[in-house]
């Protein structure tokens, strides 16, 4: 164990949680470390009124933090800040924000500082730190999949997705917080870590799975993170916080399973506070032996007009907040605007068919958990006590699924492809809610939530505009173009593409960010208002 690390805790609420302090000798002191964090503390039981007039006082704040990935990385090539001073300043934020948020479970600060030196300025990121997804393998890196069965996982190597991800001059400062096997979905929280909050608000949820990746963009801990999406955790948390996210084409990018395999709905990309950060890292981890050719570096918008089928509602799913609702036709007149053409249309699923046959599919399959539960321990996941309630509760509802209710949620969710491209045989893009609501409470489910047709009924709700999407495998993103007036909270805009046709997202992504940017707005719980 490296002497900057401690490990402390010894009840099973505390395992696994890890404490990094900074070198004494980096330019940002230790003092100065404690001090941030101190305040950060304070700060959190202001309201965000408070804490913006405490800042207005203060000359302390990140002089960097209008800067994106991209910024970040030109200041390092020029000189004006070192690799080092970018992982120093990183950590700041991070000390500063992290007792508000938790996002991160696993910090590698000691690694970043290590890998800083040895990165070329001449990369795209040039040593620019950046976060990574705890669901996905960094080599010597502890993987948890927010799971207490996981917290001694340290794969031995990268996947290929990271061996992008550094190639391109990405410097991995930490790992961030997800539901346990990314199982509640709609909340970020678990036994191992706990609960990841919004930046915008403290009470609500990140959404999930990549609820800790979006809460540390929004807070601004970094400005791009790596996340995954299998049935919208790339759209559902940049929609709540006001950040960009995006879902790439079915094996599209580089392989992220180990041995080089792609998921089979699950794709990675980042969030990030720009459309030009995502679009440089997706250039340099598209997969070059994948279905499609390399589309390379998206650098701006497209001159060519769309046919953009708006889509209010999903057919079978919850109604529509008026907010949401209002927010999409905001959107509407804004792409009509631009001379883009719309037209009604209706998503080519139903969301009651389309899940009871996805749960018939899938659900039985989690019963993997429990013979490694037994592996383990030798006793049932129940009484592991390695797994959440919450798991442990979906594992024995997937057991009563048929043989017969599998067979036909397969046989089902393999027309799903074929229904959406014929739908983009008749416009080039759909635009629709990224889900119904503008937010949902922190505590709506839980670790220890009793899974019951309810608490399906809930998830399912919120998933219903974007799992369908990772089924058929076309690409989607989710753009912040709107705020609620009432509560100040984002509403993100879904667009989605044809399978394969991931430039014409970004190149629609460029002219929306330019027509209404979103780079500077930002959380009341952010490097923006808070001294770090």
């Amino acid at each position: 164990m490296r002497k900057d690390r401690e490990i402390y805790g010894n009840g099973r609420e505390e395992i696994g949680k890890v404490r990094y302090s900074p070198k004494q000798n980096r330019s940002v002191s230790r003092r100065d470390f404690l001090k941030s964090s101190a305040a950060a503390t304070a700060l959190a039981a202001m309201l965000p009124a408070q804490v913006k007039r405490a800042c207005a006082k203060s000359k302390s704040i990140d002089e960097f933090v209008n800067y994106d990935a991209l910024g970040m990385a030109e200041l390092i090539k020029t000189g004006e800040i070192s690799q080092i001073e970018a992982v120093d300043i990183t950590i700041r934020r991070i000390e500063a924000i992290e007792p508000l948020i938790n996002a991160i479970t696993t910090p590698t600060f000691e690694r970043a500082y290590e890998k800083a030196e040895t990165i070329s300025k001449n990369s795209t990121f040039a040593g620019m730190p950046t976060l990574i997804k705890d669901m996905i393998d960094v080599g010597g890196v502890r993987r948890t999949d927010g799971s207490r069965m996981m917290l001694t996982n340290i794969p031995k190597e990268n996947v290929k997705y990271i061996d992008g991800i550094e190639a391109a001059g990405m410097n991995i400062i930490g790992m961030t917080n997800v539901p346990e096997f990314a199982q509640l979905g709609i909340v970020t929280n678990n036994t191992a870590f706990g609960l990841t909050k919004n930046p915008w608000d403290l009470s609500k949820s990140t959404l999930g799975s990549s609820g800790g990746a979006g809460a540390a963009v929004a807070s601004g801990m970094v400005p791009l993170a790596h996340g995954t999406d299998g049935g919208g955790s790339n759209r559902l948390p940049p929609c709540t916080q006001g950040v960009f996210g995006i879902k790439p084409s079915k094996a599209r990018m580089l392989p992220g399973e180990a041995g080089g395999a792609h998921g089979p709905f699950k794709t990675n990309q980042a969030i990030c506070r720009t459309v030009r950060d995502s679009a440089a890292l997706f250039s340099h981890t598209e997969d070059p032996d994948g279905p499609f050719p390399a589309i390379g570096l998206v650098e701006g918008p497209s001159k060519t007009r769309l046919k953009i089928g708006y889509a209010a509602s999903i057919k079978g799913g919850a109604k529509v907040e008026y907010a949401v609702q209002n927010a999409q036709e905001n959107v509407v007149e804004l792409i009509k605007n631009l001379g883009h053409e719309v037209v009604e249309i209706d998503i080519p699923v139903t969301q009651d068919e389309f899940f009871i046959n996805f749960n018939g599919a899938f659900l039985g399959q989690f019963g993997a958990l429990t013979e490694r539960a037994k592996a383990i321990t030798g006793m049932s996941a129940a009484q592991s006590g390695l797994l959440d309630p919450f798991t442990v509760n979906l594992i024995e509802y997937g057991a009563s699924i048929t043989p017969e209710q599998q067979a036909a949620g397969l046989a089902y969710l393999s027309t799903v492809p074929n229904l959406y491209a014929k739908t983009f045989e008749q416009v080039d893009l759909i635009l629709s809610p990224v889900m119904p609501l503008v937010s949902l409470p922190g505590d709506t489910l839980t670790p220890t939530t009793k899974v019951n047709e309810a608490t399906l009924a809930i998830l399912e709700n919120n998933l219903g505009y974007t799992a369908s999407v990772n089924v058929s495998g076309h690409c989607a993103m989710s753009v912040p173009l709107n705020w609620d007036p009432e509560s100040g909270m984002p509403i993100g805009s879904m667009f989605q593409a044809a399978t394969g046709n991931d430039r014409m997202l970004y190149e629609l992504a460029f002219e929306l960010e330019a027509a209404r940017p979103w780079k500077d707005r930002w959380a009341p719980y952010s490097i923006k208002n808070i001294p770090v």
